[in-house]
C-alpha cells in the first residue's frame, strides 16, 4: 500500500462577481494520492466555491475555506463535479485526505457522515461509465437521517 500524500498546494485567485464572492480558480494542479495509490487531481483552471460541503454545516464546522479540511474540500468538490468515480468513493477520499492532512479522526468522521448524508450522491452503472450517465439517487427520508445522526451522535 502507498502512503497517502498531497502533491502541490492549493493556489487560487478569487473570481469577482455580483453577490457573494466565493468562487476561486485553481492556478496550479493539486492532487491527493490515497493509500491505494489512486491520484485525485484538481487541475489548474478548475473553479471551486465550497459547494460540496453542505452549507448547513458551515455554522458548526466553519466554511470550506477555513480549518484543516480545506485542502480536502477542494479535491472533494472537484471530484463531485467530475463524477468519474462513485459518490461513496469520492466521499471516502474526502475523509482520507482530511486524516492525511492532520484533521482529528473524530472530526473527519463527522464531516464524512455529513457529506454521505447531505452531500451529492450518484451511482455509476459501470466503473468507467461517463459521468453524464450517472443516476442521482432520491433524497433520503427523515427516518434514515435520524438513525444516521443518532449513530453519529452516540444517542
Amino acid at each position: 500500500m502507498t502512503q497517502c500524500h498531497f502533491e502541490g498546494e492549493v493556489r487560487t485567485e478569487w473570481l469577482m462577481q455580483s453577490g457573494p464572492d466565493r468562487r476561486m480558480r485553481l492556478l496550479e494542479d493539486f492532487a491527493f494520492v490515497d493509500s491505494k495509490g489512486h491520484r485525485w487531481l484538481a487541475s489548474a483552471g478548475r473553479v471551486v466555491d465550497g459547494s460540496s460541503i453542505p452549507r448547513m454545516l458551515w455554522a458548526l464546522a466553519g466554511s470550506p475555506y477555513t480549518g484543516n479540511h480545506r485542502r480536502a474540500s477542494v479535491l472533494h468538490e472537484v471530484a463531485c463535479d467530475e463524477r468519474a468515480r462513485p459518490s461513496k468513493d469520492v466521499h471516502r477520499m474526502f475523509y482520507d485526505a482530511m486524516v492525511c492532512d492532520g484533521v482529528d479522526q473524530h472530526e473527519a468522521m463527522e464531516f464524512y457522515a455529513a457529506v454521505r448524508l447531505f452531500g451529492p450522491d450518484w451511482a455509476l452503472d459501470e466503473p468507467f461509465s461517463n459521468f453524464a450517465d450517472a443516476q442521482a439517487r432520491p433524497m433520503r427520508g427523515i427516518d434514515d437521517i435520524e438513525v444516521a445522526l443518532d449513530l453519529l451522535l452516540g444517542e
